[in-house]
Parts: structure tokens; C-alpha cells; sequence
């Protein structure tokens, strides 16, 4: 538990040039661990089953996923939780529908260094075209919101 508070630490101290920001291009090693698809916006979410805030977004973003036009957008999950077996669980309990890669070595989340966690980013053919942390009331709405002010009529 001591590490996991650790990697939070270490995450919200990364509040440097190194996150990714809007406007900045992913990694060639991001776009090659992630398999984004060049002509969707690919929501990517970073959690942890330890992230209280987590926890109550996720299924609101888990139903939205299953309303959007997958050819247009697309829901990727990043967990970073350390232990692959706790993040399957916690997954599964949540009845997640869209993708997700566990990241127990912490190298995505190395990556793109949030500031805070959830995260989301918003990727079209490897550019952030906008970032969002932490805790968000009604996320799905925000989501949706987001889209349209990226152009997409959904």
C-alpha cells in the first residue's frame, strides 16, 4: 500500500514539461503499447482500483463507451495498478466494457506523468488534442461535451 501512495506522490509531483499536454505528440513507445487507431479519438483513462475518484467515474464512463461510435471514438483504459490480479478484480467488479491495458510497471504511466488521477486524454493519430485530471461530476457529460467542442457530432 506504502508504494501505491508512492507512485500517487511521485505522480502528482510530475507536474512538469514532461506531462503530456494538448498539442504534444505521444511517444512512438505510447502509440506502439497502446495500438491507437489513427482515425478514431481515442479516450484514453488512466486508474487504479486504489483511486477513490476512480471508482465512482468509471462506470459513467463505462456506459458511455458502449454509446459511442466506435469508428469515431474510442474508449481505451490504462490500469496502473502494480498487481495485475487486483486490477482484473477490480475491472470485472466495475463490469468494464472497453479495453484496457495493465500497466503494473508503471511504464505508460511513466509515459504521460498525470498530474492527477483519473485522467483522461484525448488522442487523434498520436497528438493530445486535450487533457482532463482528477475528479469530474458528471463525466459522461463532460465527455460528450468535450467531443463536440473537438468537432465531432455524436
Amino acid at each position: 500500500m506504502f508504494k501505491k501512495w508512492l507512485v500517487a506522490l511521485a505522480i502528482l509531483l510530475s507536474a512538469n514539461a514532461q506531462a503530456y499536454q494538448q498539442g504534444d505528440s505521444l511517444s512512438p513507445f505510447a502509440q506502439q503499447q497502446l495500438g491507437l487507431n489513427p482515425e478514431a479519438v481515442t479516450i484514453i483513462d488512466f486508474f487504479a482500483e486504489w483511486c477513490v475518484s476512480c471508482r465512482e467515474e468509471l462506470p459513467e464512463v463505462n456506459q458511455l463507451a458502449q454509446q459511442l461510435d466506435a469508428s469515431q471514438v474510442a474508449v481505451l483504459g490504462v490500469d496502473v495498478d502494480e498487481d495485475v490480479e487486483v486490477a482484473k478484480a477490480f475491472q470485472q467488479e466495475l463490469g468494464l466494457i472497453f479495453p484496457v491495458v495493465n500497466d503494473p510497471e508503471q511504464t505508460l504511466v511513466e509515459d504521460f506523468q498525470p498530474i492527477g488521477m483519473p485522467a483522461l486524454y484525448y488522442v487523434y493519430q498520436g497528438k493530445v488534442l486535450k487533457v482532463r485530471y482528477g475528479a469530474i461530476n458528471h463525466i459522461g457529460q463532460v465527455i460528450m461535451d468535450d467531443l463536440k467542442e473537438l468537432g465531432l457530432a455524436l
